[in-house]
Formats: C-alpha cells, sequence, structure tokens
C-alpha cells in the first residue's frame, strides 16, 4: 500500500492552486476544492480569534478574513479554469465565476439591508445559486477524451 505523503514543495503547491495552465480532472478538482474551503475556513476562523481576541479591533480580524477569502476565491478560480479547460471550454465562464465571487461579501451585506422579496435580493441570490451550480456541474461532468487545446487528457496520463 502506498504511503499517503502531504508534503507539497512551493512549486507543487504553485502548480496544483494557483495555475490556470492545463486540465483538471473531477476527482484532483473536488479534493483540491474541499482541501482548499476546509483549510481557508479553519486558517481564517484561527486569524479572525487571534486578532480579534489578542488586539480587541473586530475591523482587522475582519480584514485577515477578507485577505484569506480573497486568496480561497483564487485558488478555486484557477481549479474552476482548469476544469473547464478539461471540457473544452475557455475562461469567459470563469471570469464570471471569479467577479460574482469576489463580489459575493458585498452581495450579502447588500442582500441584508434589501427586503427578502425584493428584486435586488433575488438577483442576489440566483448569482450565488449560479455559482453552487457551477461547482457541481463541474464536480459531476466527465471531461472530453483525449488532448484538446489545452493539453493532454488528465486521465490518459495514469
Amino acid at each position: 500500500m502506498e504511503r499517503f505523503n502531504v508534503r507539497l514543495d512551493a512549486q507543487e503547491l504553485r502548480e496544483k492552486f494557483f495555475s490556470c495552465q492545463g486540465r483538471l480532472n473531477r476527482k484532483p478538482f473536488i479534493m483540491r476544492l474541499l482541501g482548499a474551503i476546509v483549510i481557508s475556513t479553519i486558517v481564517a476562523i484561527i486569524f479572525y480569534t487571534l486578532f480579534y481576541s489578542v488586539l480587541g479591533s473586530k475591523q482587522v480580524a475582519d480584514g485577515a478574513a477578507i485577505v484569506i477569502s480573497i486568496i480561497e476565491v483564487v485558488v478555486i478560480y484557477t481549479l474552476v479554469v482548469r476544469r473547464l479547460h478539461d471540457l473544452g471550454m475557455g475562461q469567459p465562464l470563469a471570469v464570471l465565476y471569479l467577479v460574482i465571487a469576489i463580489l459575493q461579501p458585498f452581495f450579502f451585506r447588500l442582500i441584508t439591508e434589501l427586503p427578502e422579496d425584493s428584486m435586488e435580493a433575488q438577483v442576489v441570490q440566483g448569482l450565488n445559486l449560479f455559482t453552487m451550480l457551477l461547482i457541481v456541474c463541474l464536480m459531476m461532468i466527465r471531461g472530453k477524451r483525449g488532448p484538446n487545446q489545452y493539453g493532454d487528457d488528465p486521465l490518459q496520463k495514469r
């Protein structure tokens, strides 16, 4: 049985989580996505708690959480781009995802100040639903077989 090795060097980390080049099939997409979400959530909670309890400043704690969230959005964006590449699609859909993901904190702040049945609140909820459905579809749809303009089929490399 092969030993599980979690050690990543900087180059490997950059290639796996911060690169928009190449293709990514479903299993690594799901594993890296869940890993990024779990790790960023834990780090955000730790930093938020430390900054809030040590400095007593909610603004500094919020700032730290925002920085971590931005890094998480960038990581997820690169995963989405490479997953779309596996499906033979370009970056426009990923850029739309990126814009919505970056604006989500502002959307949530906006939505709390609006009546639940207002048109604006429904648009915000629709945009959030779009990003969730995109991620679910990327988890479920099999990539194009064989090489495409974005690289070789990751499943054929095995």
